[in-house]
């Protein structure tokens, strides 16, 4: 089975916490974040394990505390226009101990030399172990050096956050999208760093109504 593996931009490893909604960029250059920008992700960070907290419990109040079958998350896969599926969509689904169920689905396309790799993993009954792995992707947060540009995306989809990173040294481009503190999608694009296309391919999806689940 394959092993589900959180990505976290190397910027922002130590940052763990934060919540949803508006807020200003907490802007970071070359490592270095002001006393103030520090505080305000403080502040955030105890919103954000809140927020994420008294959504797992609303779901728990009705029952919804399994992850849903890797077959059903595969619906949710985009088709990309110009790309081609590289064989049949991929997923599984397992139980840790103490924590819950997980399920993953994948699929990687193709385009000449570019290529595509879409995943979507449901953390459902494992909120431990997603909610400060992707309460990142939510602050008010741009990052830039001379080998990437980072920042948090606005998708314009109630109860969606997404962060997107852009190599400049290298045609490669990911976003990751956090659906209603419950869901995790990325997308890896290679042979493009086009930024705006990926969130294009994000737009795309049936996000709205996986925020719903």
């Amino acid at each position: 089975m394959k092993k589900l593996i959180v990505l976290l931009p190397l910027s922002l490893s130590v940052l763990f916490f934060s919540c949803g909604g508006n807020h200003d960029k907490v802007v970071v250059k070359d490592g270095d974040i002001s006393v103030t920008d520090a505080a305000k992700l403080g502040e955030r960070a105890a919103e954000g394990v809140k927020e994420a907290g008294d959504r797992w419990e609303q779901r728990k109040a009705k029952g919804d505390t399994v992850a849903i079958p890797y077959k059903d998350l595969e619906g949710f896969l985009p088709d990309v226009s110009g790309y081609t599926k590289e064989g049949e969509a991929k997923g599984s689904q397992m139980t840790i101990p103490g924590m819950g169920s997980l399920s993953q689905a994948e699929q990687n396309y193709k385009n000449g030399d570019k290529s595509l790799r879409a995943e979507i993993v449901d953390y459902n009954a494992a909120q431990m172990a997603f909610t400060g792995a992707a309460a990142v992707y939510k602050m008010g947060f741009e990052s830039e050096n001379d080998s990437e540009k980072q920042g948090s995306v606005d998708l314009g989809i109630k109860d969606v956050s997404a962060f997107g990173t852009q190599y400049k040294k290298e045609p490669n481009a990911e976003l990751v999208v956090i659906v209603a503190d419950r869901f995790l999608v990325q997308l890896h694009s290679n042979g493009s760093n086009d930024l705006e296309w990926l969130k294009g391919v994000a737009k795309g999806m049936k996000l709205g109504e996986l925020a719903a689940k």
